[in-house]
């Protein structure tokens, strides 16, 4: 869990969200093309590349689910605090660690023993807000997350959480109660999301277009249940209690693709990410302290980010009143329990 960047609160909205099932406003390049505007891992008919269909219709609880939604405020950006680093490295050349863990045999798939992480040296000079870490190589489409990361006061790097994942699969895990252990279903994040699934990239905005859907985050989170593609539930409630209402993990918001994106007043970066929120949507992948998308973090890209995207990039559009009127959830289908027992301390 997250304590991200917090906003006002603001209390008492129950407005009625409209219904949008429109057609997205924007083609929607596949294959070749999208590679040549920006990576994306994932396949293509992964949940997290795939466009809301046009026919797509909104959740029967998507009312009271967007104003739980908007009683938290305007819609962030997490940047440079509270968001996820990414180390981009060649494995081939980057010396691997042994990455001891924080609770004996809580780990994910790919960190059984023995084990070889590779560890980027500068990845040392980072202590991420947060405790995520992504490392990705790109060539050989592997992803390796660290959860609670730190490296000690003995230069010995420890994770809360560590898996690995494949960039060319369907960034998706089958439900904890489908494989032998509920680790095999788990990941860094609380529901079981790839680190990297969901980021706003450095090179998208400057290509000028996102192809993928969004990572989202509130404080209004429900305990005990998540829906698909979420494969487990592993909220921790330090400083947030847990909450029979309110999104579950899983869910998929999306942006009224008839709003007037040209007209909103957004900056260039701020139209770029609605466009994405318009055709693709947001999955809620972690509680948070404010209602937060997120940016990739790593040292490269923050130094790069400055001038091009903000914490507050979308708030003054974003605001509950707005997202009141033009967001909705879609329909969830089959709600899922949690693990009943944490398996994460």
């Amino acid at each position: 869990m997250s304590s991200l960047i917090r906003s006002l609160a603001i209390g008492g909205l129950a407005l009625a969200v409209v219904a949008c099932s429109k057609s997205p406003p924007h083609p929607v390049p596949s294959g070749e093309d999208v590679q040549l505007q920006a990576w994306r891992p994932f396949a293509a008919d992964s949940p997290w590349n795939t466009p809301i269909p046009a026919n797509a219709v909104a959740d029967e609880e998507s009312d009271a689910l967007i104003a739980s939604f908007i009683s938290e405020g305007a819609l962030f950006i997490n940047i440079d605090q509270w968001s996820v680093p990414v180390y981009y490295i060649d494995m081939a050349e980057t010396p691997t660690r042994e990455v001891y863990d924080h609770y004996t045999g809580v780990y994910g798939r790919g960190f059984e023993w023995p084990r070889a992480i590779p560890i980027p040296d500068d990845m040392a000079r980072l202590n991420p807000s947060a405790g995520y870490i992504a490392i990705v190589d790109k060539n050989r489409a592997l992803e390796w997350d660290l959860n609670q990361a730190n490296k000690n006061a003995n230069g010995v790097w420890m994770t809360g959480f560590g898996v690995v994942t494949s960039l060319r699969g369907s960034g998706v895990s089958a439900p904890w109660n489908e494989v032998e252990q509920p680790n095999e279903a788990a990941s860094a994040l609380p529901s079981g999301f790839p680190l990297s699934a969901g980021l706003i990239r450095l090179d998208e905005i400057k290509t000028g277009r996102i192809p993928h859907a969004l990572m989202l985050a509130s404080p209004s989170i429900r305990s005990g249940e998540f829906v698909r593609p979420a494969s487990t539930a592993r909220l921790q409630y330090t400083g947030m209690a847990p909450s029979e209402t309110g999104l579950p993990l899983g869910a998929r918001l999306q942006l009224d693709p008839d709003f007037n994106i040209e007209s909103s007043g957004l900056s260039p970066s701020g139209k770029i990410i609605a466009r994405a929120l318009q055709t693709y949507g947001a999955y809620v992948g972690d509680q948070a302290g404010a209602n937060v998308l997120f940016a990739e973090a790593g040292p490269e890209q923050l130094a790069e980010w400055q001038g091009l995207l903000k914490p507050d990039e979308l708030a003054f559009v974003f605001s509950p009143e707005m997202m009141a009127r033009h967001f909705r959830v879609i329909d969830m289908g089959d709600v899922l329990p949690a693990e009943p027992v944490p398996a994460q301390p």
